[in-house]
C-alpha cells in the first residue's frame, strides 16, 4: 500500500492520465478495483486521498494492462534523499533513479573517514558533478532559439511550424495568418518568447530608461541630420533601425502621412515640421521625449477577455502588432515580448518549451544577446536561412564563433540549421546531370549535401540540416525534428551522467582491492608530475582587441558604428567591450590549445598502461574534469577582458573624437577604426593587466582544480 504519494491534485492528475492512456472507462477501473465508480471519479477530481482506495485503483490499472501504473506504485514508494524527486513522466526518470542510488552508495562510502585520500577526493568531486547533472535533467524547461539574418522568413516559419496562426476566416490570404508580425525584414522590434501560460496574454519587459533615451537620441540625431545637413552622404547614412523608427513615430504621433498630387504620392513628415520649430538638436530630442509621455507607459501585462468578440489568436495577433509597433498609449518600448498561450507546446510532451524568435541579424552577428542563447546549456539553437543561401551568413559566422570560443561540442543537439524554401525553390535544384529534381524532398536532399560540404570545408562538424516550406510542408514533421534536437541534447547529458555513475560504481565496487588504490595513486602521481612540468600558460598569441577591430572594419552599416560611438562603445547592436572579451577568450583558446593537447596525450599514455587498466574510469574522469576547467577558464577570460577594458574605454575621450568623424564625408568607418586601433595600441598597461589576470585565472581555474585531484597536500576546494 502507498502511504505517501504527494498531494491530492498531483495524484488525481496521474491517475486520470494513466486511465486515459489506457483508453479505459472509470466503470471498468471501478469493477477491477472492487469499489464504486463514483469513488474513482472523486479520486480523479482530487476529492479522495484514502491510500487504500488509491492503491486499489493503481493495482486495477496495472491489472488492466497499464505498465505505467505498476511503475508509478514503485516510483511513489521511492524515497529521494539526494536528488529532488523528478516528475513521473520525466524522460530521464530512470537515469535519475540510478543516480540517486549511486549517490546513496557514495555517501555510505564517504562516511568512512579512513578511506584512501585519492579515492575520497575523486569521489567527492564526482558527487558534485552527479548532483549538477541530475539537477539539469530534473528540470524540464528548455528554450528553442531561432537565429538568422534579417528577412529570411524566420518569424513566418515559426508561426506556421507552431500553429501560431489566426483563424483562416479572419484574413484574406493564408500568409496573413501568423500571430507574429511578418514582413520583408526589420519588422520585429525585439526578442519574442512564445510559451505556455495560464491564459491568452502578452507580457512586456520594457527597455531600460537609459537605453530608451539613447535610442530616441539616435532617432533625433538621424532626423536632425536629414532635415538640417547639407551633406547628402550624411543624410542618406544617418538612420536607426526601421522597426525602432516605426515604434518611436507611433509612440510620439509623428506618423508620416501620404498624399497624392498629380498622380504622385508624397509624404508629409510631422517630425520635420517639429524640427523646424526647434533651435537645436537637444531641444528637438526633448520635445520628442515629451510626446512619448513615458510616465504613462507603465502597463506590463495584457490579457485576453472572453467578452471580446475576437477569437483568442486573432486578438493575440492584433495586440502583438500594437505592442510591436508602439501603438498602445500605456505600453513602453519593449526589450522583450512574451506571448502566452494555454495550449502551447503540448506536442513536446513533458518538456516545457519556450520558443524564442530572436531579433534578426542585420550587421554584426556576434551580438551579446545571441551569445546568451549560444552559451545557455538549456537552449537549443536553430540557425535559419533562405533556402538558396543555406547555411546562411549569420549561421555560419556564429557556428565558427562557437567552435573557436566555446568548448562544448556542436554535435550534441545544441544546434541545427533550418533552410526556409519558398514555393518551387526546392524543385529548381539540379542534379549532377543538370536535370531539375522532381520532388521537394529530392531538392532538400541535394541542398543538404551542399550544406554539409560547405560546413566540412569550413572545418565545422556535421550538423542536422532541416527544411520547412511554410506554405506546403507539414508542420508536424518539423516539430518532430525540433523535438528530436531537444531530446538529443538531454540524452547527451543523460549519457554523461550514466558514464559518471558507472565510473563511480566501478571505484566503489573495487575499493577494497589494493590494486585500485595503487593505480589511482599512480595516476595522481603522474598527473601531478605533468602539472608541475607544464604549469605555465603559453605566451599571448593575439591581442584581445583584434577581434573588435575586425568587427568594426567589417560593419555593414556606418550607422551601426555611429550609434556605438555615441554610447561609448556599449551598444546592443555593436558592444565593443563584448567584442574585446570574445577576443580575449579566443586568444586564451590559442594559448591553451597545446597544453590541453599535451594533457590529452598524457592521459592516453596512462590508458595504454596495462598496469592502470583498473583506473581507466578515473583517467577518463580527469579528462572530463579538464574539459570542465577549460570551459570555466575561457568564460572567465572573456569576463576579464571586458572588465579590464570597460572603465578605461567607456570613459575615454576617444569616443567623442570618433563620433566627431560623423558627417565628414566618406570613410567614417575607417577613421573610427584607426582612432580606436591607436587607442588600444597605446594601452600597454591594460594589455599587461589582462595578461596578469589571464595567468591568474589559468592557475585558479585549470591548474588548481587538477592539482587538487593529484596532490594530497593541496587545500580542499572550499579553502581557496
Amino acid at each position: 500500500m502507498i502511504d505517501d504519494v504527494g498531494s491530492n491534485k498531483r495524484l488525481s492528475a496521474v491517475i486520470s492520465r494513466l486511465r486515459s492512456d489506457l483508453q479505459t472507462t472509470q466503470a471498468e477501473v471501478a469493477r477491477e478495483a472492487g469499489i464504486d465508480q463514483s469513488r474513482v471519479s472523486r479520486i480523479e477530481k482530487g476529492d479522495v486521498s484514502n491510500p487504500a482506495d488509491i492503491d486499489s485503483v493503481l493495482k486495477a490499472l496495472a491489472a488492466l494492462g497499464s505498465k505505467d501504473a505498476a511503475d508509478y506504485r514503485e516510483f511513489a514508494e521511492r524515497e529521494w534523499v539526494y536528488i529532488e524527486p523528478p516528475g513521473f513522466w520525466n524522460p530521464q526518470r530512470v537515469v535519475l533513479e540510478q543516480t540517486e542510488e549511486v549517490l546513496g552508495n557514495v555517501d555510505e562510502f564517504l562516511s568512512d573517514e579512513d578511506r584512501p585520500w585519492p579515492l575520497r577526493r575523486a569521489i567527492e568531486g564526482h558527487k558534485a558533478t552527479l548532483l549538477r547533472g541530475a539537477a539539469y535533467l530534473n528540470k524540464l524547461s528548455h528554450n528553442l532559439a531561432f537565429i538568422g539574418d534579417i528577412g529570411v522568413g524566420k518569424s513566418t516559419a515559426l508561426a506556421f511550424a507552431f500553429d501560431l496562426l489566426a483563424p483562416a476566416s479572419s484574413v484574406s490570404k493564408p500568409m496573413e495568418r501568423p500571430v507574429l508580425e511578418t514582413g520583408a525584414g526589420g519588422t520585429t522590434i525585439c526578442e519574442v518568447h512564445i510559451r505556455r501560460g495560464p491564459e491568452y496574454g502578452i507580457s512586456i519587459q520594457p527597455l531600460a530608461d537609459s537605453e530608451l533615451r539613447n535610442l530616441v537620441a539616435d532617432f533625433c540625431a538621424a532626423k536632425w541630420a536629414t532635415f538640417k545637413s547639407e551633406d547628402k552622404a550624411l543624410r542618406d547614412a544617418a538612420a536607426v533601425s526601421r522597426e525602432s523608427e516605426r515604434a518611436i513615430r507611433n509612440m510620439t504621433g509623428l506618423i508620416r502621412k501620404s498624399q497624392r498630387d498629380a498622380g504622385k504620392t508624397t509624404y508629409q513628415d510631422p517630425a520635420q515640421d517639429l524640427a523646424t520649430t526647434c533651435g537645436t538638436e537637444d531641444e528637438f530630442r526633448i520635445r520628442v521625449l515629451e510626446l512619448m509621455r513615458l510616465g504613462e507607459r507603465t502597463r506590463r501585462d495584457i490579457w485576453y477577455e472572453p467578452s471580446l468578440r475576437a477569437q483568442p489568436m486573432e486578438w493575440l495577433a492584433k495586440t502583438f502588432r500594437e505592442v510591436n509597433n508602439g501603438r498602445l498609449s500605456d505600453v513602453g518600448l519593449p526589450k522583450s515580448i512574451d506571448l502566452l498561450i494555454p495550449t502551447f507546446g503540448k506536442e513536446f510532451g513533458e518538456l516545457d518549451i519556450t520558443v524564442i524568435d530572436t531579433k534578426g541579424v542585420d550587421d554584426v552577428a556576434v551580438r551579446e544577446d545571441l551569445d546568451v542563447r549560444l552559451k545557455d546549456p538549456r537552449t537549443a539553437v536553430v540557425f535559419c536561412s533562405k533556402f538558396n543561401d543555406a547555411p546562411g551568413l549569420a549561421g555560419k559566422t556564429l557556428l565558427q564563433h562557437m567552435r573557436q570560443t566555446f568548448s562544448e561540442p556542436l554535435t550534441a543537439g545544441k544546434v541545427s540549421i533550418m533552410a526556409l524554401p519558398r514555393p518551387d525553390e526546392a524543385r529548381a535544384m539540379k542534379d549532377d546531370l543538370g536535370d531539375t529534381v522532381e520532388t521537394d524532398e529530392d531538392g532538400y536532399s541535394l541542398k543538404r549535401l551542399q550544406v554539409e560540404n560547405d560546413l566540412s570545408a569550413s572545418d565545422l562538424p556535421e550538423i542536422p540540416v532541416l527544411f520547412f516550406n511554410a506554405q506546403s510542408d507539414a508542420p508536424g514533421t518539423i516539430r518532430d525534428d525540433l523535438l528530436s534536437q531537444l531530446s538529443r541534447m538531454r540524452e547527451t547529458a543523460a549519457d554523461r551522467l550514466l558514464d559518471l555513475s558507472a565510473a563511480v560504481d566501478e571505484i566503489l565496487t573495487n575499493h577494497e582491492q589494493q590494486l585500485l588504490v595503487f593505480a589511482v595513486e599512480e595516476v595522481a602521481k603522474r598527473l601531478r608530475t605533468f602539472l608541475m612540468a607544464h604549469r605555465k600558460l603559453g605566451a599571448r598569441e593575439r591581442l584581445a582587441h583584434q577581434d573588435a577591430m575586425t568587427t568594426i572594419r567589417g560593419v555593414r552599416y556606418a550607422s551601426t558604428l555611429w550609434a556605438a560611438t555615441r554610447r561609448n562603445g556599449d551598444y546592443s547592436g555593436l558592444n565593443i567591450m563584448h567584442q574585446v572579451g570574445v577576443g580575449a577568450a579566443r586568444d586564451a583558446v590559442l594559448r591553451s590549445a597545446r597544453w590541453f593537447a599535451s594533457l590529452e596525450d598524457t592521459l592516453k599514455a596512462l590508458k595504454q598502461d596495462s598496469g592502470l587498466d583498473i583506473a581507466a574510469r578515473t583517467i577518463e574522469q580527469i579528462g572530463k574534469s579538464a574539459a570542465t576547467s577549460r570551459m570555466a577558464f575561457l568564460e572567465a577570460v572573456q569576463r576579464a577582458g571586458m572588465e579590464v577594458y570597460h572603465e578605461p574605454l567607456s570613459g575615454s575621450e576617444v569616443w567623442s573624437a570618433c563620433a566627431g568623424e560623423w558627417g565628414r564625408g566618406p570613410g567614417f568607418k575607417v577613421r573610427v577604426a584607426d582612432k580606436l586601433d591607436a587607442w588600444f595600441n597605446e594601452k600597454d598597461d591594460l594589455k599587461e593587466r589582462l595578461d596578469d589576470m589571464v595567468s591568474t585565472l589559468w592557475e585558479t581555474a585549470v591548474i588548481a582544480p587538477l592539482m587538487r585531484l593529484a596532490d594530497e597536500a593541496a587545500p580542499e576546494p572550499g579553502a581557496a
